[in-house]
């Protein structure tokens, strides 16, 4: 599994990417059943089970720390990038609230120059970076709208002392939003490792191949073991594929839905 392919799999509805994600090990599972029982006999399997358990519990173990490893870094590449994003937009949201403080009646160019940096910034994170997040495409940037946003919090002078004591609260929060921007667009500096998903592939095929070389007394309750160990296995790639890539789909974990709201600002 490269990583385009990862990608693309999470990008898919949850409901066809648990289709491919654990239909895929059912089936290789089954397949593997069924040529093992076709080349050798209930006998030679059952001969084998003493020593092919030792070395299957060895895979099982290996597997465990490799998915375990997988789950974790895919749970931190969703909770930084979903903690980045509240971090964000909650900057943004105080800065709203911050131009009704400019309330004077020569500052209404001000607080319209204010809303309106916050909407332009809005809309070209939704427009510019979030396709960039989703799929990699560069279609443009969001790096104007910022300067803007800065600009126009910078250069307006506080006249009441309320507004004076808000100055300094405003700068910290455009400096919020200048750090967590920067963390979001370093997402992609953030993914799992390609060597990460192939082991995790060759140790997933090596865990549904090597049950079957353990005899059984019954074949139905073999392949259902077998099945079961397949969803188990789908399960772990399925969850992983979707926190590692929490941007992608048409449903994603995380949606621009914060900044599409603060494009309502009026």
């Amino acid at each position: 599994m490269d990583f385009v392919m990862a990608q693309e799999i999470a990008a898919l509805p949850t409901a066809i990417a648990a289709l491919v994600a654990i239909g895929a090990p059912v089936l290789i599972a089954m397949t593997v059943g069924t040529v093992m029982f076709a080349v050798f006999t209930p006998q030679e399997l059952a001969a084998n089970s003493v020593v092919g358990s030792v070395k299957f519990g060895f895979v099982v173990e290996v597997y465990a720390v490799v998915a375990a490893l997988t789950l974790v870094g895919a749970w931190d590449i969703y909770t930084t990038s979903r903690d980045t994003l509240q971090k964000e937009s909650g900057a943004l949201y105080m800065l709203a609230h911050a131009v009704d403080t400019y309330g004077g009646a020569e500052q209404g160019e001000a607080r319209q120059a204010m809303r309106g940096a916050i909407r332009d910034y809005a809309e070209a994170v939704v427009t510019h970076d979030w396709p960039r997040l989703t799929n990699g495409l560069a279609l443009g940037t969001s790096d104007g709208a910022f300067t803007r946003l800065s600009r126009v919090f910078f250069d307006t002078e506080p006249v009441t002392p309320a507004q004076q004591a808000l100055a300094q609260s405003t700068v910290a929060w455009v400096a919020q939003v200048a750090e967590a921007r920067m963390d979001r667009l370093s997402v992609g500096t953030r993914t799992i490792s390609l060597l990460i998903w192939a082991l995790i592939m060759t140790v997933s095929v090596s865990v549904l191949v090597f049950q079957w070389f353990i005899g059984s007394g019954s074949q139905a309750v073999h392949y259902s073991m077998g099945a079961v160990i397949a969803i188990i296995v789908g399960g772990v790639l399925l969850v992983s594929l979707k926190l590692a890539f929490p941007f992608a789909g048409d449903d994603p974990l995380l949606s621009p839905r914060p900044f599409i709201l603060l494009m309502d600002i009026r």
